[in-house]
C-alpha cells in the first residue's frame, strides 16, 4: 500500500499525458450513480456528492484512461492498495486524477486534513474497447451493440438485424484480443427468419440374376466294382439356387449303370425405386433432423453374472439434418446431410453356430450418403448429389479338363451372373417462412368421410365420393366428383 501526497515528477508526467487525451467517458452512471460531464480535451470529470447513497463508490475505467473526481470538501491524502492498477494524484485539495495502467481491480481511500475517511473509491480496470463498439456499429448498420470488457476479455451484448450480422460482430471482436475464448457473444437477433427446406430423394435400383447350371452322375458298374462320376451346379456368387427350374433325366443300363443329368436355369430380374420428400422448418442458426424409417436392435454388452444384454438401437432408413443460417439478400447458407440405409444380408455379423445350436446374426446395412455445404436463394433448387453405381459380376465353375472341351464342355460348366444398376438423385430447395392461420393447411383427412356399411357391402366403397359444389368446376376441364380416394 502506498500514501500519495501532491504530485511528484513521474506522476506530473501522467497527469500531462492525461489532459492532452481525447475525452472518453469511462464511468457509467449504473457503475457510479452521481453527476458527472465530459470535459472537451480531456479526461472524464466526476462529482461526488457526499450526501447521496454513502462514502463508497464504484469506478471503471478503461486501461490508459484517466477520471477527475471532484470532491465538496478538501483532501489531504489518498491511500492506493495496488498502484499497479491504478494510480491516483491529488491536483488541487479537492480535486484528483485517478488512471487506469493495467487491467484489475484495487481500491483508493481519501482522507481528510484531520484523517478522517472522506470517500472509498472500488476501482475496476479493463481493457480499451471503446473503438470496437464504434467499429461494429459502424459496419453493420442498424445493429445496435454494446461492448462490456471483463478484464482481458470482452461481453457484446445488444441486437442485431439477422445470425450473419451476430457471427460478423464476434468475428470484429475476434481481432481485438489474445484469444478466441475471450470474446463471449451474447448478442440478440430482432427477428429470426425460419427456414423451410423440401429435399427430393429419388433412388432407383435395377439388378439381373441369371443362373444356368448342369448337374451330372454317372455310376458304371464293372462286375463287383463300380465307377463313380460327378457333376454338380454350384453358384458362387448368388449362393445356393433360389428358384427357377429344373430340367432332368435318369438311364439305368442292364449291367446297373446309371446316369442322371439335370439342368438348373433361374433368372431374375428386379427394380426398386424409392422416393422421400421431407419438408422440414428450422430456426436460422438452429439444427433439424427428420428420419422415416426404423431402428434395429445391435447387442453390446453382456453382464458375465446374469447373462444379461445391453441392446443399442441403430436407425436406418431415408434422414436428413441440416442447419440453415440466413444471410444478407434473403440468401440461406445450409449445411446439410441426407442419406438412405436399408437393411441387408450383405456383411451381417453371425455370433454362434451349430455347436451351440444358436446363432445371433446381426444385420448390416447398405447407405447412401451425401453432406456438404451450400448457398442459394430463397426458392432455388440445387442437386447436391447424383450418384450413379453399376455392378457387374460373372463366375463361370467347370469340370477340369472336360469343361473346356467344345460343346460337351458346357455339360461339365455352371454360369453364375450377377448385374446392379443404382441411381440416387438429390434436389434441396430452401424457402424462407413464417407462420400462417391454422386454417390455411390442410391434411390428406380434411373431408374424408367413410362410407356406410350398405356402401360397402353392396358396392365395394370404403370411403364417399361427395359431388362438387356449384361452379367449382367451372373453367376447368376436369368436370367429375371430388374428395379424398383411398381405394
Amino acid at each position: 500500500m502506498n500514501k500519495f501526497r501532491p504530485p511528484r515528477a513521474a506522476a506530473a508526467a501522467l497527469i500531462a499525458a492525461a489532459l492532452v487525451q481525447v475525452a472518453a467517458p469511462a464511468v457509467s452512471a449504473q457503475e457510479f450513480p452521481i453527476q458527472s460531464q465530459s470535459l472537451v480535451g480531456g479526461p472524464a470529470t466526476v462529482r461526488v456528492d457526499l450526501g447521496a447513497g454513502g462514502a463508497t463508490r464504484d469506478l471503471a475505467l478503461p486501461r490508459g484512461k484517466s477520471a477527475v473526481i471532484e470532491l465538496p470538501v478538501d483532501v489531504r491524502d489518498i491511500l492506493i492498495t495496488n498502484p499497479a492498477v491504478a494510480d491516483a494524484v491529488l491536483r488541487s485539495p479537492r480535486q484528483i486524477y485517478v488512471l487506469g495502467m493495467t487491467s484489475g481491480q484495487t481500491d483508493a481511500i481519501l482522507f481528510d486534513a484531520a484523517g478522517r475517511r472522506i470517500l472509498s473509491l472500488n476501482i475496476r480496470v479493463d481493457a480499451d474497447f471503446g473503438a470496437l463498439a464504434e467499429t461494429i456499429n459502424r459496419i453493420l448498420p442498424g445493429a445496435r451493440v454494446q461492448v462490456e470488457p471483463l478484464g482481458e476479455a470482452v461481453i457484446l451484448t445488444g441486437m442485431v438485424a439477422n445470425a450473419s450480422d451476430a457471427d460478423k460482430a464476434g468475428q470484429i471482436a475476434l481481432r481485438y484480443v489474445a484469444r478466441p475464448e475471450q470474446v463471449l457473444n451474447m448478442l440478440s437477433i430482432a427477428g429470426k427468419d425460419q427456414v423451410m427446406l423440401r429435399v427430393r430423394v429419388v433412388e432407383v435400383q435395377r439388378s439381373v440374376i441369371k443362373q444356368l447350371g448342369v448337374n451330372l452322375n454317372a455310376v458304371l458298374q464293372q462286375g463287383t466294382g463300380s465307377i463313380t462320376l460327378g457333376q454338380t451346379a454350384n453358384f458362387s456368387i448368388n449362393g445356393t439356387l433360389p428358384g427357377g427350374g429344373t430340367i432332368g433325366g435318369t438311364y439305368t443300363g442292364p449291367n446297373g449303370d446309371s446316369l442322371t443329368g439335370s439342368i438348373r436355369a433361374f433368372e431374375r430380374v428386379g427394380l426398386v425405386r424409392t422416393l422421400a420428400e421431407p419438408n422440414l422448418t428450422a430456426v436460422s442458426g438452429e439444427a433439424a433432423k427428420f428420419l422415416a424409417g426404423g431402428e434395429y436392435p445391435v447387442p453390446v454388452n453382456q453382464d458375465s453374472s446374469n447373462g444379461s444384454v445391453t441392446v443399442e438401437y441403430k436407425p436406418f432408413g431415408v434422414g436428413l439434418a441440416f442447419t440453415p443460417v440466413v444471410l444478407s439478400g434473403g440468401r440461406i447458407s445450409l449445411k446439410i446431410s441426407t442419406e438412405i440405409s436399408e437393411l441387408t444380408t450383405q456383411g451381417a455379423f453371425t455370433l454362434g453356430g451349430s455347436t451351440s445350436g444358436t446363432s445371433l446374426t446381426i444385420p448390416a446395412l447398405t447407405v447412401r450418403r451425401a453432406e456438404t455445404s451450400i448457398e442459394l436463394p430463397s426458392g432455388g433448387s440445387m442437386m447436391i448429389a447424383g450418384l450413379i453405381q453399376q455392378t457387374t459380376r460373372e463366375n463361370l465353375d467347370a469340370l477340369p479338363g472336360v469343361g473346356s472341351v467344345p460343346i460337351i464342355g458346357s455339360l461339365f460348366r455352371s454360369r453364375d451372373f450377377l448385374s446392379g444398376d443404382t441411381e440416387m438423385v438429390v434436389i434441396v430447395t430452401a424457402y424462407i417462412v413464417d407462420p400462417n392461420n391454422p386454417g390455411a393447411f390442410q391434411t390428406p383427412a380434411d373431408g374424408l368421410q367413410f362410407a356406410s356399411d350398405a356402401e360397402t357391402l353392396l358396392f365395394g366403397k370404403l370411403n364417399k365420393v361427395v359431388g362438387a359444389p356449384p361452379g367449382a368446376n367451372a373453367g376447368r376441364t376436369y368436370q367429375g366428383p371430388i374428395g379424398y380416394v383411398i381405394e
